[in-house]
């Protein structure tokens, strides 16, 4: 049989157990048409989210181990040729660590992009809205756009309530986080942000590795700075979609 005569078939999905921590607040069957695909969609990259930060927090806690042969390495060289450890900065390059940032910060966008798909689906704004985009410098801009200039006559309450909920987010860490996710793609310093940083001290004339730090965002390291930008994504998809109901 091929493919276009196979029946219609019921799909059955052997979830991660992360789709459960979300399953709550994203729930497909409360919605319909254009808006519950949406939904659907929010459901699976928020339950991504969520796996992507328990990985972070595993691998930031097993630094050590993750790096113990760029610490071999620096402390074979320094045997062989000692230099001045205060002169340095030292970094540990982990590759699925620098994968699961990125992830994580391009999930979070994705999920914006999503949830304010939802304000033309349910039709609180007269125009097409396919993510969070820019307009010139403001982040999110287009949709802040939308709901001041084509909020729908019905719904025009909503639009202002969603305005109001998305300044107030973008205050408190949109915009920081996606002026974060800017920053990792370009060269310099930011790539820092990707690796853990090694200390190392002389003592006895042997290099003894002292710590290994995970990247920081801020003065956050990155697991912690993922857990909090989670839960504020969490906290907003919730009254964002209450908006509706």
């Amino acid at each position: 049989m091929s493919r276009s005569e196979e029946p219609d078939r019921v799909p059955i999905i052997c979830g991660d157990e992360s789709v459960l921590v979300c399953a709550n607040l994203f729930d497909p069957n409360s919605w319909s048409g254009r808006s519950r695909g949406i939904v659907q969609s929010c459901w699976t990259e928020s339950s991504v989210l969520h796996h992507c930060v328990r990985q972070l927090t595993e691998m930031c806690g097993a630094a050590e181990q993750l790096c113990a042969k760029h610490i071999d390495a620096i402390q074979e060289q320094w045997s062989v040729a000692e230099f001045e450890v205060r002169k340095v900065k030292i970094f540990g390059q982990v590759p699925d660590l620098h994968m699961r940032i990125e992830a994580f910060f391009s999930g979070v966008k994705t999920l914006l992009d999503l949830l304010v798909q939802l304000l033309a689906s349910e039709h609180v704004v007269n125009r097409a809205v396919h993510g969070f985009h820019r307009d010139k410098n403001t982040y999110g801009g287009s949709v802040l756009k939308a709901l001041t200039h084509n909020a729908s006559s019905a719904r025009k309450e909503v639009a202002a309530k969603a305005l109001v909920l998305l300044s107030e987010h973008k205050s408190e860490w949109i915009d920081q986080t996606i002026s974060a996710r800017d920053l990792l793609i370009h060269p310099g310093e930011s790539a820092h942000q990707l690796m853990f940083r090694l200390g190392f001290t002389v003592q006895e004339r042997r290099l003894v590795c002292t710590s290994v730090s995970p990247p920081a965002i801020g003065s956050e390291t990155i697991d912690r700075y993922a857990e909090r930008v989670f839960g504020q994504a969490q906290t907003f998809s919730l009254a964002f979609l209450g908006l509706f109901k």
